[in-house]
């Protein structure tokens, strides 16, 4: 393979910015590049092939910088390069394989089907597919994807993630399966590939098989356990153990030998505390560590890719994508900065800076709108407000918390410490200049930002819950910092509480609110959506008595904790959306107290998942959850006044979580369960 790759237009690089690659029609930028999901050497070992949840990313592994984005539809879940360099093999998130032709950089055929692994066969000529619920072994022809040979485990299923290896000289194949359904046992199955003849019959794993590789001379097989860190190397005259390596701990084992014959492996064992990974590599033979190190990567398989014996790569939530070759003493790393999960979007009063939040990892991702480049933060930190220009973060690392400004975040406002007990939820109001945060059990402490002393401390009183739904999920103060909100899991419970008399002065019922969508840019009202009433609600905050109640049973959430408000800048309108059982967007005049527009959303659009409003309060914004058969998921833009739909962007292969205007109505931005955030122009509508 050459070292110079061939991209297809028009998504080729053509620019050093990545954030302009392969763009969809309409957007400006993507920052992020997607939620990693697989990795994959080239055989010369000159690029790596990053499969994420936006498309194939293509790295120069010299210098770890990217060199080209070949897009997909449904993103890339997995990735195998042929042994001759000529093709990749990619997984979308349906499990459609597609088969790419490198220097051409053209799709050479698609092969729809289920799968648990995936693999060349070390003579280029076949494709092998494994599928763990039938213990399937499938052979595909890579140019036509015509079906070769199959083999079958004489087993009731196979192996939980069943990998598959060849032969050196592709004339055996490995696979694994279990006797029993139920059984943690796994076998390993060894056929003739010529013949379709089982050959052996492997059964001294106690438990799940996670990785099989053949040594390169072709007379030893060996199998890393899954969990139980064991690697076990077998001869192939007889078929018999010959050799067990153990003492790895609680580690997911990955073996691969390399070309001089040296058998080394990759653990990965979990720290479930702290959500981390350590990754290592042994060399088993010499029971020597070759490198280590701890990443918190979420346990995914398709992240850790050891290759050749001799090369590693590893997604870091510091370094981006980290390369270790043997023999050498340091990584090399890639700029890439992940986005996990954004959920909630918003700019800064200037426009000049776009905050993102991760609720999964709890942490904020900040970038620079003109040069469209990411600024670090520190871990688990949230984003709060953006008030005329200015930003405030509040972090919190289980007991201590600390209020930043991210123009100097280096120089905290204040930090408080002595807690005792894990931070869960905050808020902060820079119109009362008051910090607040929920801790595990429920209590809320406020505290005076500036000078660090405390105000109140109030009690959620927490529901009977499982300790994962135990806990309060939102914290919201009104725009003049007189009340806050607090809400539980699922909206199991609201409260509503008065800062200077340090009291609650409100629980929303269960049996009548399902969620509570925040204050009114006045901070007059809390809206709110019926858990079994067909209804939306505005609720007085100064009366302490519900305003208006909408009864619409056309449109009522059918669950509800499936429902999004967003209020115009104005405070004028109300968009409701959500879960509901037709596909509308009620609009809803606040002042009369009445539905001003409904908005029709073609069939299967109910799942509405983001509101905003531009700041002009011209335009409504929505988008959806996922739906199947839906390959992009459509972002719409309306006119707020009329209803009329002016605009539709397809980008995100995934739910769309969090929509946001710039306070210039210049820019849209859509953040996705893709792990990236596009731009859009808004420009053409103004």
């Amino acid at each position: 393979m050459e070292k110079k790759l061939g991209v297809p237009a028009p998504v080729s690089a053509g620019g050093d910015d990545v954030t302009t690659w392969a763009l969809p029609e309409g957007a400006i930028a993507r920052l992020g590049q997607g939620l990693v999901e697989t990795l994959a050497f080239s055989p010369d070992g000159h690029y790596l092939a990053v499969g994420t949840r936006v498309g194939l990313w293509w790295y120069e592994v010299e210098t770890m910088s990217p060199v080209a984005l070949w897009s997909a539809e449904r993103g890339v879940f997995g990735a195998t390069f042929s042994p001759n360099g000529k093709w990749i093999a990619t997984i979308n998130w349906e499990n459609l394989i597609e088969v790419w032709d490198i220097q051409q950089g053209l799709r050479v055929t698609q092969i729809k089907t289920e799968l648990s692994h995936l693999t060349f066969s070390p003579n280029s000529q076949r494709v092998a597919t494994s599928d763990s619920a039938t213990g399937t072994v499938t052979l595909w022809d890579p140019e036509t994807g015509e079906p070769l040979e199959k083999f079958s485990c004489k087993s009731e299923k196979g192996g939980r993630f069943m990998p598959i290896a060849f032969s050196p000289n592709t004339h055996l194949l490995a696979s694994t399966g279990r006797d029993e359904a139920g059984s943690d046992a796994e076998l390993i199955i060894v056929w003739d590939v010529e013949s379709g003849e089982q050959v052996a019959c492997l059964t001294e794993h106690p438990g799940s098989i996670y990785r099989l590789c053949f040594s390169q001379c072709g007379q030893f097989l060996a199998s890393g356990g899954e969990n139980d860190g064991t690697v076990r190397v077998w001869d192939m005259v007889n078929w018999q153990q010959i050799q067990i390596y153990t003492d790895f701990g609680e580690a997911d084992m990955n073996p691969s030998y390399s070309p001089e014959g040296v058998l080394r492996a990759t653990a990965i064992s979990y720290i479930e505390r702290f959500g981390e990974s350590i990754i290592t590599v042994w060399d088993l033979e010499s029971d020597e560590k070759l490198y280590s190190t701890i990443e918190d990567i979420g346990g995914i398989w398709g992240t850790v890719r050891f290759s050749n014996g001799s090369r590693l790569a590893h997604e870091s939530r510091d370094g981006g994508i980290k390369v270790w070759f043997s023999g050498n003493s340091h990584t090399q790393e890639s700029d890439y900065l992940p986005t996990y999960y954004p959920n909630s979007i918003v700019f800064s009063g200037d426009s000049k800076t776009l905050a993102a939040e991760s609720k999964v990892y709890s942490e904020t991702f900040l970038w620079d709108i003109e040069s469209k480049r990411p600024r670090r933060t520190r871990e688990r930190e949230h984003l709060f407000t953006f008030s005329n220009g200015d930003s405030y973060i509040v972090s919190i690392n289980e007991g201590t918390v600390t209020l930043l400004d991210i123009e100097n975040i280096e120089s905290p406002i204040v930090e408080l410490t002595g807690h005792g007990k894990a931070w869960v939820q905050q808020a902060f109001t820079a119109a009362a200049n008051l910090l607040a945060c929920a801790d595990e059990e429920g209590t809320i402490v406020i505290w005076n930002a500036q000078s660090g002393h405390e105000q109140c401390k109030l009690k959620h009183q927490l529901k009977d819950l499982p300790h994962d739904q135990s806990r309060i999920t939102l914290l919201e103060f009104s725009p003049d910092g007189r009340f806050l909100l607090s809400q539980e899991f699922c909206g199991k419970s609201a409260r509503l509480w008065d800062i200077e008399q340090a009291e609650e002065i409100h629980e929303f019922p269960r049996d009548k609110v399902g969620n509570v969508g925040g204050f009114s840019p006045c901070g007059l009202y809390v809206a709110c959506g019926g858990e079994e009433a067909p209804d939306y609600m505005l609720w007085d905050v100064s009366r302490r008595e519900v305003s208006t109640v909408i009864q619409d049973d056309e449109t009522a959430p059918m669950y509800g904790i499936y429902f999004k408000f967003a209020f115009s800048p104005c405070g004028s309108y109300l968009a409701c959306g959500g879960e509901l059982k037709q596909p509308e967007i009620l609009l809803w005049d606040i002042k009369q107290g009445q539905i001003h527009k409904r908005i029709p959303l073609p069939k299967h659009y109910e799942n509405m998942m983001a509101l905003a409003f531009s700041q002009c309060g011209k335009y409504l914004a929505g988008g959806i959850w996922w739906q199947q058969g839906f390959k992009k998921v459509p972002i719409h833009l309306w006119e707020a006044e009329t209803g009329k739909q002016i605009a539709t962007f397809l980008g995100h292969p995934t739910d769309i979580q969090g929509l946001a205007f710039s306070p210039n109505n210049e820019l849209l931005a859509s953040a996705s369960f893709d792990g990236s955030i596009l731009l859009w122009d808004m420009k053409p509508y103004m």
